[in-house]
């Protein structure tokens, strides 16, 4: 499979022009594919005996707003209505000589292609025919890995931060990022919370009504939405329409809600107590932190001019204060407090360690709004606003185990995003899609403690300001997209282009402060650091990245049992002065769907994807260049006279004698992108229930990585020719190992960190889903995922332990995550709804029906396996020089410790109250972690500079929270 690979990527390039060609040909019969912001609604009509029926007029109704569109079927009797908003519809038929034909209650979801088999009766017969029978839950064309996160379960599921992409974890062949290591040297940068087929949480694609929404800085998502505003979002795991682009990962395509033809609107209200919450175990206090949090809002949608013109707007707003314990061991932490409560190392700046609780805040507001409008018959015009500010105090990053509050920090993040589309239907046949963007993020990162350096001794404890924490920045991001979709016969071709332009203006001093690394705390009272790094010169940029999309891709109907979808895309991403400008990013994609049996669905395809940039990898390449700023690195002696001369603090100016240490990408670094093949079958169990088998191989491929690429190479160390390497006292995880010299290739610099594009995953992985649809007041989802992922560096900022044989690296990646099993309902207990409907005698409800009836239960049920680990000895124990640290102790492998595994159910209790027609008032119970399992997210990896570890090593540090219980009232209206 992986040699097949290689050859398919020394190929692609060839593949895609042979694609381009098909498309050209196939253009004059071709029409577009279900896209990222709608649905699409096909079918056959035909007579009694079986003959297709030419020329009928077939109207689509939206049920909500009246919004029509009529087709007319083809000579073969087919048509095909595209680009539909999400929604429910009304099908009419009509045709002189046959009766009218009306299908009512027809769901159109997100990226679905819903068929109907629709049979005419003759006018004679009957004066029309009605039907009300839902369509399938099988979507035979559909060729990618995609699961849906409908409004319903957005709304009904538990959900602790009120956040809906929390809900992407429920789609198989997903797990949640890896837990961020601690402060030493990792950047404070959360990623967008999932990985897909095993690459980073930076690789993925969010969107919202077909408009990226990403943090192009960290890779996460961008402008954070209020639930009640988000309609449905669709998992995509793995997209074969050539409209998947600018993520080698998954996307995450969100649509927002709009008004309808009827007032509609609900408000509520949150309430948590830290007093009914359990106590994490994995603190060191014996009592329960203080915690409230109040989350309260709005919502309100409806007409402006019926059947023309709809507004929704969602505003809601959060409060919270509390406090967290600390995890760090309370012999250690008091004697390093008495230690410099004798005003040692006068010029650090942190004189105590926080072994009580610290406070912590937040306060979040998000405002939406949406204004939907038929400018003519054929054309409407979409607007939408979002404002968030989002502001978290004393534990927004640096927030895993050993990690003192003084690391820790506060952001503060606002966001304002204008979208719009103009859409237009151009006759039965063709849709013309514009959609434009103009957005602005500022986000500050601020330390508890301002001023440096950061102390971090092996295994124990990380106080004072971190080397990463500290920045201010401001993205503008502006992108204009454009797509024509044309449907002819059997094809449905689509051509389209995009334009995204971000512009980023960052002060990023990591490092600024100074970072003193110790083995112990005895080497710490005697001011002997194993090493000493600081950073000089001017930490801020100002540049521009500016990416091009073009695509091609024909949705090929070749028989109602057959599918094919043939595409191919360019991505061209235009980097800063000094980066290579990759030029052969073409991404040819292919996908089948075959239904042999009215029953089955079996699926297949393969597809290149190219990635970004993360502009934090490529900020410290133009910030840290040698000129404008770099860095100096001291080890053993030279590092403890530093500490000596500074008096336990940061350098004023760079110290004398020492070369600077510089970053810098490489000439010939490439786009990072994944080849991605996949295989499935889905079985049609019940009307309503589907079971499906997935697996998926992805191959990600020119991964960003680090390379200090100015060493000697490395030699094995011994207690004769320590001295000569600069060791003057060797530990015994230094002796009988390779380690490097002082010398350098380039005697300029010191140490040069190169970006490098070489860096290699392999993800195979296979899932199992059984699905059923709302039917009864019940609807469920399980999925069990397989999988395995080895890679040779997991994030960007990850170095070797030696430079020199990079492939020695390769083993179980960060985000290896070998079982997932997660199972939700919604569920409607069947309780009183005898005299809901009528069919009991008046009076009837005894007071147990009255006290059981209209309740709601939804659970989440996750077990997962534990997550890789990466031993440490917590020194540069080889004198690579890498930051963060990569020297792991002898004998152990990289990520070769395992977490324990994590099993957690939530679960949210509702009961309501109606007040007449869709008034209701909701009174709800959540509970998270139901069962207050200890799941331990984090081990403490460091085993010390000794042959024998030191007692902490392996020890659960942290875990994902203990139960808590929120409660909220919701009145619908």
């Amino acid at each position: 499979m992986i040699l097949a690979c290689r050859l398919l990527s020394i190929r692609h390039v060839a593949i895609g022009i042979a694609f381009s060609f098909v498309l050209l040909f196939c253009a004059a019969n071709a029409a577009a594919q279900a896209s990222r912001v709608g649905a699409t609604l096909e079918g056959t009509v035909r007579d009694g005996s079986g003959a297709v029926i030419p020329g009928s007029k077939v109207t689509v109704r939206n049920a909500l707003t009246s919004q029509p569109r009529t087709v007319t079927t083809d000579e073969q009797g087919f048509f095909r209505a595209a680009q539909l908003a999400v929604g429910t519809y009304e099908v009419r038929v009509e045709l002189a000589g046959f009766a009218p034909y009306q299908q009512a209650g027809v769901e159109a979801r997100l990226g679905q292609t819903v068929h109907l088999d629709i049979v005419l009766a003759p006018a004679s017969a009957s004066e029309q025919v009605t039907v009300r029978a839902q369509p399938s839950s099988l979507d035979p064309s559909q060729t990618s890995v995609v699961s849906s996160v409908d409004q319903e379960r957005i709304e009904e599921l538990p959900v602790r931060s009120r956040n809906y992409l929390d809900f992407v974890l429920l789609a198989p062949g997903v797990s949640s990022s890896p837990t961020a290591a601690g402060a030493n040297g990792s950047a404070a940068l959360t990623g967008s919370g999932f990985t897909f087929g095993g690459l980073r949480s930076r690789s993925n694609n969010v969107s919202i009504d077909g408009l990226d929404n990403n943090d192009e800085y960290t890779g996460s998502s961008r402008t954070e939405l209020s639930p009640e505003i988000v309609q449905e979002f669709q998992v995509v795991n793995n997209g074969l329409s050539a409209e998947s682009g600018g993520a080698s990962g998954g996307s995450i395509n969100v649509i927002t809600r709009s008004g309808t033809n009827t007032i509609h609107g609900d408000a509520f209200l949150f309430a948590q107590d830290g007093a009914f919450n359990a106590r994490d175990p994995f603190e060191t206090e014996s009592g329960k932190p203080p915690f409230r949090r109040f989350r309260a809002g709005l919502a309100l949608g409806g007409p402006i001019v019926k059947d023309k013109t709809f507004y929704y707007a969602a505003l809601e707003q959060e409060h919270n204060r509390g406090q967290i314990g600390s995890d760090i061991d309370p012999t250690a932490a008091s004697t390093i407090n008495a230690f410099l409560a004798t005003g040692a190392f006068p010029r650090l700046a942190t004189r105590e360690i926080t072994t009580s609780l610290s406070p912590i805040t937040r306060a979040e507001s998000e405002a939406a709004g949406k204004l939907d409008h038929q400018l003519t018959k054929s054309t409407a015009l979409m607007l939408r606003y979002v404002f968030t500010n989002n502001k978290e105090a004393g534990d927004a990053f640096n927030t895993s185990g050993l990690i003192d509050a003084s690391t820790r920090g506060s952001s503060f993040t606002s966001d304002n995003a204008l979208a719009g589309s103009l859409t237009t239907v151009l006759g039965s046949e063709a849709v013309s899609d514009l959609r434009f963007q103009a957005a602005t993020r500022h986000a500050v990162l601020r330390t508890n403690e301002p001023f440096g350096p950061e102390i971090d001794i092996a295994g124990l404890v990380t106080f004072g300001r971190p080397y990463a924490g500290t920045s201010e920045r401001r993205e503008n991001h502006y992108q204009a997209s454009y797509t024509y979709s044309r449907t002819r016969g059997k094809h449905l071709w689509k051509a389209g282009g995009t334009v995204n332009r971000v512009r980023l203006r960052a002060d990023v001093p990591d490092g600024f402060g100074g970072v003193y690394l110790f083995g112990s705390v005895m080497d710490f009272l005697a001011g002997n650091p194993n090493q000493f790094r600081q950073a000089f010169g001017n930490p801020s940029v100002d540049f521009p990245v500016t990416s091009f999309g073009g695509l091609m891709q024909d949705h090929w109907s070749l028989a109602r049992q057959l599918t094919v979808d043939l595409g191919v895309r360019y991505d061209f991403e235009h980097l800063p002065a000094g980066f290579n400008g990759d030029t052969n990013n073409v991404s040819p994609r292919i996908g089948l769907a075959w239904s042999p049996f009215p029953k089955w669905v079996f699926r297949a395809g393969y597809g290149v994807f190219f990635d970004r940039y993360v502009l934090a990898n490529l900020t410290r390449a133009i910030e840290k260049n040698g000129s404008q700023a770099f860095e100096q690195v001291a080890d053993g002696n030279a590092a403890a006279s530093l500490f000596a001369i500074a008096q336990g603090g940061p350098l004023i100016a760079p110290g004398s004698g020492i070369a600077p240490s510089i970053f810098r990408p490489s000439p010939h670094m490439a786009t990072p992108y994944s080849q991605q093949v996949s295989a499935g079958a889905e079985y049609l169990l019940a009307k309503n229930l589907t079971v499906r088998a997935d697996y998926l191989f992805v191959r990600g491929l020119k991964l960003p990585r680090t390379l200090n690429v100015n060493l000697l190479p490395p030699v094995v160390l011994t207690l004769a020719n320590a001295s000569s390497f600069g060791v003057q006292n060797p530990t015994p995880q230094q002796t009988g190992r390779e380690v490097f010299s002082p010398g350098r290739l380039d005697t300029r610099f010191d140490d040069v960190y190169q970006l490098q594009d070489s860096a290699e995953s392999t993800y195979n992985g296979a899932s199992l889903t059984l699905t059923r649809r709302m039917n009864e007041e019940l609807e469920f989802s399980a999925s069990y995922t397989l999988s395995k992922t080895f890679d040779d560096a997991s994030d960007f900022d990850e170095q070797p332990q030696i430079s020199f044989n990079v492939r020695a690296e390769n083993a179980v990646s960060r985000q290896h995550q070998q079982q997932r099993f997660v199972f939700n309902a919604l569920w409607d207990l069947p309780i009183g709804e005898e005299e809901d409907k009528g069919e009991g005698p008046p009076g009837s409800k005894s007071w147990l029906t009255q006290t059981f009836s209209h309740i709601e239960v939804a659970p989440i049920l996750t077990i997962e396996s534990g997550r890789p680990v990466d031993p440490l000895t917590g020194l540069d124990s080889n004198q690579s020089h890498a930051f963060p640290l990569s020297a792991r102790p002898l004998g152990l492998g990289r990520n070769s410790l395992n977490t324990p595994a994590l099993a957690t159910m939530d679960c949210r209790v509702l009961k309501y109250f109606p007040f007449g027609g869709v008034k209701r008032l909701d009174v709800v119970a959540e509970f998270f972690n139901l069962f207050n399992s200890a799941n331990v997210s984090q081990i403490n990896p460091v085993y010390g500079s000794g042959l024998s570890p030191i007692p902490g090593f392996r020890q659960s540090i942290a875990g994902t929270g203990a139960r808590q219980i929120q409660f909220s009232l919701d009145f619908e209206f």
